[in-house]
């Protein structure tokens, strides 16, 4: 057996968060004047004090704007009309008026030390708002909410043997354990404020398991009563940290007696010591300290151990919400400390941005080296945004002879005041000297950081618990004293939620949508939607089976650059140019109509030819057909089976989701084994040509005629008469001479026609009577084929989707609930049901894991409502009835 004191010790930081960045320094007491002490760890009562000052009177409630100006105001600003204190103690405060918040500021500043400040009440207030933002901030940690959100938070950042405990113990007031080697192996929570008297509470907080997995709900146990004798602290704290890293022990036997490591003892845990120092000249500040990064390990070590640090650093300081206090030491070259390294050199471009320098043992610095971390404090060097502050602390001998920090402090003053080349720094560096102006600018620097990030944290705190619920409710515990009830009721409620998809539910908008529905995995994205996307390219590739005639030669000669004379030329929406299909050119078409002749009279052309012409193009739809169906009945089955994991996923164990697909899948293949029946019906009334359809027949016709007609013109360089055909206006008369003359033209035939007895003809009716080269047959023959392609593409691909969505889409819900029951009812027995209700364990696990988060994100919702009703008033606007 040895005793605690002689063993590795450790604490540390954890939790990242992005402060509000660039401020100035501010020394002096910037704190000073803080209100009691507030309640301890997570639902601990309020630390005992051995002599309680008497309540202080319930603060006016101010707005959260008062708060953020508070905390963000520039330095030197401050109240001008404030009222003198006598005044206040005389009358009543006069209340600031509506949409004109008071703004708190703190006081000026010059070369570390506090200007006069006109408004002590001011001051006053101002410390009681960063007050209570830094104990909204600690309690929210105490919640465990960490882990869902990125909370503002401080971590302390370096080497091994830089001077980290030191510094820590300069700013606690407090003395570390100290051993050789790797000291803190696990983070170290520190919550420092100031009060009437001084106290410490040592907490610790799991949050992880021995295999280093994350915990279902994070655990605080107390360890120990209240310490009010600083000498008792670092014994404690070293057996705080023996108890982190022996989670399976009880860590109640840890606090007396002695302890030897054993094999299940951990190196290193990302557990948390908590320490709350309470007490007069402490400053106000919440930050993590983080076990020393390590570049090698000594005989006998873990090689894994120093990845592992690695990883445990990275894991706080990557959070955007994370302030890094890198601490270098001036002993050694900076290329030769890790820390600087792992921070200064990441790939994370604001890291550096986010990151505060300080340097450690400035008093060890060898002669003639001073210049050289001068640059890296003016900014010369190792440029960061937020800046790098000197510290002095306690040396080995300081230690030995037991120089107090209070001590240690002064000592400190005065080594920067009076030694060379720190007491000539002038006042634009001095604000930067001193382990007092540090801790004042990181609190303050928090605050600002905590009062600009709750909004949004309030925010996400109620989206994830209102999420959270929804998914929990999908998870309730059944009725297992009713097996069979339950399952006729699980078994009802998927034909009903079905039938609701394939009426036709619109695409889920997420920010509409209830708060209820699982945007993540609920297939409710639009069923119909996506059966009319296979509609549509159905409709696509039978228009593309048009036949594309071209009203000229074969045998033309195309010159380059020459447009297409078809280019352009449109039949209602539908390009008649664009098509798949073979292209017939208009002597070859002719040629076919001749070579088809028997025994017509002269002049006519046997039907056959028209008939030919138009298989070629029905021929394909069978296939296209039978691939939208493919399409349609693979998207439904994707669907259904999505609904039916929302629905029974859960119940895989029993069986229940496997016999339900089974069945469903049976049932659906019925249906669509008819539905398949009568589109291959719709495709064989294609085979022969047919419509009644006159009135589209003989418009398309007409309109191809005049097209084809004009395309062909154009073909021959003779599109001019035919232009002029088309643009001619008769009410409105040409500018250009030339083209007046043919207006002109044109008028006086359309009068004769009228003259004569022949009314109403249009321009465009006289392209007819242009010559067609002895290929008039052709003309009617193309116009023909593709007028009755255009009625029947439309009649085809209209009557296929609606086929397949009455007798399959719409057929499968018909009667469902009966289907169901009926192949089921065998397996409806109370046995068999109970059976189908049993949970696999990773349903159960996942249950407890979300009331766990709920209880975690619940508990942050009411210290969040409990902060805006005690001091911001309307600050959270947030609803918080979820």
């Amino acid at each position: 057996m040895r005793s605690s004191k002689k063993g590795s010790s450790s604490f540390a930081t954890a939790s990242p968060s992005r402060p509000a960045f660039g401020a100035t320094s501010s020394a002096g007491g910037l704190f000073s004047g803080f209100g009691t002490t507030s309640s301890g760890f997570g639902a601990q009562p309020q630390l005992p004090s051995p002599n309680p000052r008497p309540p202080s009177p319930t603060p006016l409630p101010k707005t959260v704007v008062q708060v953020q100006a508070a905390v963000a105001a520039p330095k030197g600003q401050s109240q001008g009309n404030a009222k003198t204190t006598e005044e206040t103690s005389e009358s009543e405060p006069e209340p600031s008026p509506v949409g004109s918040p008071r703004s708190w500021g703190p006081p000026p500043t010059t070369g570390g030390q506090t200007k006069g400040f006109a408004d002590e009440a001011t001051l006053g207030e101002y410390a009681e708002r960063s007050h209570a933002l830094l104990e909204i901030l600690k309690d929210l940690h105490s919640t465990g909410i960490q882990n869902e959100l990125d909370l503002p938070k401080i971590v302390v950042v370096g080497s091994q043997s830089v001077g980290k405990s030191s510094l820590i113990e300069s700013m606690s007031g407090i003395t570390l354990p100290r051993n050789s080697g790797t000291c803190t192996r696990c983070p170290m929570e520190c919550r420092l404020q100031q009060a009437p008297n001084w106290s410490c509470q040592v907490v610790l907080r799991f949050q992880y398991d021995a295999s280093g997995k994350l915990r279902n709900e994070m655990r605080e146990v107390p360890f120990g009563s209240a310490i009010y004798d600083k000498d008792e602290v670092t014994e404690r704290l070293e057996r705080a940290q023996l108890a982190i890293l022996n989670p399976s022990t009880r860590s109640e036997s840890f606090l007396s007696g002695d302890y030897e490591p054993t094999e299940e003892t951990l190196t290193f845990s990302a557990n948390c010591v908590c320490v709350r120092v309470a007490g007069p000249n402490v400053p106000d500040l919440y930050f993590y300290d983080l076990p020393g990064v390590i570049a090698n390990v000594s005989d006998g070590g873990k090689e894994a151990d120093i990845e592992l640090v690695d990883k445990l650093a990275m894991s706080y300081v990557s959070r955007p919400n994370c302030l890094v206090l890198l601490v270098i030491t001036c002993d050694t070259d900076f290329e030769n400390q890790k820390a600087g390294r792992l921070v200064l050199k990441s790939k994370d471009r604001t890291l550096k941005d986010r990151t505060v320098g300080v340097l450690t043992k400035v008093d060890r610095i060898q002669p003639g080296d001073e210049d050289r971390w001068l640059k890296i404090l003016r900014g010369e060097e190792l440029v960061l945004r937020n800046g790098w502050y000197c510290v002095k602390q306690r040396g080995p001998k300081e230690l030995e002879s037991g120089v107090s920090w209070e001590d240690a402090k002064t000592q400190e003053q005065t080594f920067f005041t009076t030694e060379a080349p720190w007491c000539d720094l002038g006042d634009s560096l001095s604000g930067r000297v001193g382990s007092e102006a540090l801790s004042s600018e990181l609190g303050r620097t928090l605050s600002k950081l905590v009062s600009r990030e709750l909004p949004k944290i309030q925010a996400q705190v109620i989206t994830q618990l209102s999420e959270s619920k929804a998914s929990l409710a999908k998870l309730a515990p059944l009725n297992v004293e009713q097996p069979q009830t339950e399952v006729i009721r699980l078994l009802q409620e998927f034909n009903r939620n079905l039938s609701k998809h394939i009426d036709g539910i619109p695409p889920a908008i997420p920010a509409f949508d209830s708060p209820s529905q699982d945007s993540e995995n609920a297939p409710n994205d639009g069923l119909m939607n996506t059966l009319n996307t296979s509609y549509d390219k159905f409709r696509h590739r039978i228009r593309d089976t048009a036949p594309h005639f071209k009203p000229w030669s074969s045998k033309r000669q195309t010159k380059e650059g020459e447009a297409d004379p078809m280019a352009g030329i449109k039949l209602d929406d539908d390009m008649l140019a664009a098509s798949s299909a073979r292209v017939f050119y208009l002597d070859e078409v002719m040629d076919l109509a001749q070579r088809s002749r028997t025994r017509e009279l002269p002049g006519n052309f046997p039907f056959s030819v028209k008939e030919a012409l138009i298989n070629q193009c029905t021929r394909q739809w069978r296939d296209i057909a039978t691939e939208c169906f493919q399409g349609v009945w693979d998207r439904m089955v994707d669907h259904v089976n999505r609904l039916i994991e929302d629905h029974f996923g859960r119940y895989t164990r029993g069986g229940l989701k496997v016999d339900v697909q089974a069945i469903i899948l049976s049932h659906m293949q019925e249906f669509a084994k008819v539905a398949m029946q009568k589109v291959e019906g719709l495709v064989q009334t294609e085979d022969a040509p047919y419509t009644q359809n006159d009135h589209y027949f003989f418009d398309y016709r007409t309109k191809l005629l005049l097209r084809y007609k004009a395309a062909h013109r154009k073909s021959k360089s003779q599109s001019s008469v035919i232009q002029s055909l088309q643009d001619h206006d008769l009410s409105r008369k040409p500018q250009r001479s030339d083209a007046q003359t043919q207006w002109q033209n044109i008028n006086d035939v359309l009068s004769g026609l009228a003259t004569i007895g022949i009314p109403g003809i249009m321009a465009t009716d006289l392209i007819k009577l242009l010559p067609d080269d002895n290929m008039g047959p052709a003309f009617e023959i193309m116009a023909e084929v593709r007028a009755y392609f255009q009625v029947a593409y439309k009649r085809f691909s209209d009557n296929v989707p609606k086929q397949i969505d009455t007798d399959f889409v719409r057929g499968i819900t018909k009667n469902l609930d009966v289907v169901l029951l009926s192949r089921m009812m065998n397996n409806l027995t109370e046995t068999k049901c109970r059976e189908y209700l049993e949970e696999p364990p990773e349903i159960v696990g996942k249950r407890k894991e979300l009331e766990a988060r709920i209880k975690r994100l619940q508990a942050a919702k009411d210290r969040l409502l409990e902060f805006n009703q005690s001091y911001d008033h309307g600050f959270l606007r947030t609803s918080f009835d979820t």
